[in-house]
């Protein structure tokens, strides 16, 4: 019996264990897989011990960059990224990125394309590192990130809302189960950004539509909220566990087996 879990601060809206174990049934492993919480103060200490007693793990909020030095080994891609999702342990603990794989099959699969548009991506945390990466290999125009408080090569809001047009993808939590009633972009000026917009990507999957993925397809632009890349990345960490590739069509199915 193999062992897994996904480590966070806060994992009560995951969805990952019913993920995990449909590709546990379908393919025939025996393996469980839990979620595991962790406070910011105890990361290293945790970590060293799923380390020696894991098959490997999954990364969440807040720990996505935290978890990189506490590893042997990170993926050049990763690294390049600024973070990790998916650990592979054993004699050497190698830490993966799957995020921008699940991304960009996200992405695909609901008809946005970024190629030679320009993209903004909403947040600057783990995820958002994530979007960048992705967007820029699918060929974005340009990439830029929006920030309440911006910093270096980052906009704000105010500024995002004058110049925008494209793809405007969310990372940010606003519209989270809990926040549903939020939308990282002022009600005010939605109207005119989506009226400009020719894709929208909402990383949030619980609930299955936030006020922006709504509000997008109701003005008649591809949108998609993240469960997609949910399932598409877990597929990835599966392969990375397993030392083998995965079935093609394994996102798909799944999709339709667990009905999140």
């Amino acid at each position: 019996m193999k062992h897994y879990a996904l480590i966070g601060e806060k994992l009560g809206h995951s969805l990952s264990v019913p993920i995990h174990e449909a590709i546990f049934r379908r393919l025939g492993i025996a393996a469980n897989y839990r979620l595991i919480e962790i406070p910011r103060d105890r990361l290293a200490y945790e970590v060293a011990d799923l380390l020696a007693t894991l098959d490997g793990f999954n990364v969440t909020i807040p720990y996505k960059r935290d978890v990189i030095p506490l590893l042997d080994e990170t993926d050049p891609a990763a690294q390049a990224i600024g973070a990790v999702n998916t650990v592979v342990t054993g004699s050497v603990s190698v830490g993966y990125n799957t995020d921008v794989a699940g991304f960009m099959a996200m992405l695909r699969r609901y008809g946005i394309d970024p190629a030679d548009r320009p993209c903004y991506v909403l947040g600057s945390g783990g995820t958002s590192h994530t979007a960048v990466a992705s967007l820029h290999r699918m060929g974005a125009k340009s990439v830029t990130v929006v920030s309440r408080h911006p910093g270096e090569e980052e906009i704000s809001y105010d500024r995002l809302e004058k110049e925008f047009s494209g793809v405007l993808v969310n990372t940010t939590p606003a519209g989270m189960l809990y926040q549903q009633d939020t939308c990282p972009i002022r009600q005010e000026a939605l109207p005119a950004l989506l009226a400009r917009a020719t894709g929208v990507a909402d990383v949030i999957y619980n609930p299955a539509e936030t006020p922006l993925v709504a509000a997008a397809r109701a003005a008649g632009v591809p949108a998609c909220n993240g469960l997609y890349m949910l399932v598409a990345q877990a597929v990835e960490a599966e392969a990375l566990w397993q030392g083998r590739p995965m079935p093609e069509d394994l996102t798909d199915r799944l999709m339709e087996e667990i009905h999140l």
